[in-house]
């Protein structure tokens, strides 16, 4: 199992994390939060980031804001993006990291979407409840990469996940010759041995890979720079976050909430979220899918509120960019955005040098 010496921890975050009273914890991730952001920011900007959209699909609308939105619509609709990220690490290389390069055609054997097909059939499932956009090699192909510029394939959490076709497995060749996944330790560890109220949302034997290409992370990581791996545990036990600088503001991208405004549930336009927030004294609205541990996951989504800051574009919003967005739709009346901010977009992506000597 490969460990990497090439990443740091991220300042001030460790150590609040040790708090194991979840309101004392709470504060000193506030203040942590900030104190790592201005460690980060004062590194400089990541060298480029590209958001690929994927696929759109359905989710139950009682699960994306923890049962606060008031629609008929048993679904809201979302739509997966993989961001392609180029960072300058320790060693003065240009890497490449797809975040959530999710393989949607794989995705359906998850029990959860599978027993939805079976129920829809393929044809409404296929044309009518989602829309595909592009494939993680097309996209690759238009931006000029091959599969052996990409170094590292990681994702927010495994939920509908399958490895196998990236890296390898159950018989099939790898599709990237040099990528390795990073993953946190407590996701890792708990994907290959599911609780019986988790096995709905991962796919049968996605994980089947080998074990020299997983990279195992126990918590936040500072990438290179302009690029990190936030520890976000919740959503799943090893849920994480990416965050990326550019020249103007820190994105932070994870499927913790479904829309930006799940951090500023106060602006939020959709029936029942305001209320729903206010009545709670609620500052984040769940993505609730799982309750392993949402006292964690609200306090993930408080740091990652704060890591981002607020968007350069609406400064009433925070500059959180789901990994899969809430998406207007036909079929889901009232779960519409109240916005939707700019996608993570900076500098130009290309060829790496690591890629063209591996070569």
């Amino acid at each position: 199992m490969h460990t990497s010496p090439v990443f740091r921890p991220l300042p001030s975050l460790a150590g609040a994390r040790a708090e194991s009273v979840p309101g004392v914890k709470l504060q000193k991730l506030r203040r942590a939060a900030l104190d790592a952001r201005e460690a980060f920011v004062k590194e400089g900007p990541v060298a480029a980031i590209a958001t690929c959209e994927l696929i759109t699909f359905p989710y139950p609308a009682q699960f994306a804001f923890s049962g606060a939105a008031l629609s008929p619509a048993p679904y809201v609709m979302m739509t997966n993006r993989m961001q392609v990220v180029q960072f300058v690490d320790r060693e003065g290389e240009r890497r490449t990291l797809l975040f959530n390069p999710s393989d949607y055609e794989k995705g359906v054997a998850a029990p959860f979407y599978r027993a939805l097909r079976e129920r829809y059939g393929a044809f409404v499932s296929d044309k009518v409840m989602s829309s595909r956009h592009g494939t993680v090699q097309s996209h690759l192909a238009s931006l000029g990469l091959t599969p052996a510029d990409v170094d590292y394939i990681a994702f927010d959490h495994l939920h509908i996940q399958d490895l196998r076709g990236w890296l390898g497995g159950d018989g099939l060749p790898a599709y990237f010759p040099r990528a390795r996944l990073l993953v946190q330790r407590a996701e890792w560890e708990m994907v290959k041995d599911l609780h019986p109220m988790q096995t709905v949302w991962f796919v049968p034997g996605g994980a089947e890979i080998p074990q020299e290409r997983v990279v195992l992370l126990d918590g936040d990581v500072w990438l290179g720079q302009g690029a990190a791996i936030l520890s976000t545990p919740g959503h799943t036990q090893g849920n994480m976050s990416l965050a990326v600088a550019t020249s103007r503001e820190v994105f932070v991208v994870s499927e913790n909430g479904v829309a930006t405004e799940c951090y500023t549930p106060l602006q939020s336009a959709i029936p029942g979220v305001r209320r729903y927030a206010e009545h709670m004294g609620w500052e984040v609205v769940l993505n609730g899918n799982t309750r392993e541990d949402s006292l964690d996951q609200y306090t993930s989504m408080v740091v990652e509120k704060l890591f981002a800051g607020t968007s350069a574009v609406e400064g009433a919003f925070v500059n959180f960019h789901p990994s899969s967005l809430l998406t207007a739709h036909l079929m889901a009346p009232a779960l519409s955005p109240t916005i939707v901010l700019p996608a993570p977009n900076f500098g130009d992506v290309r060829p790496t040098p690591a890629a063209r000597r591996a070569a």
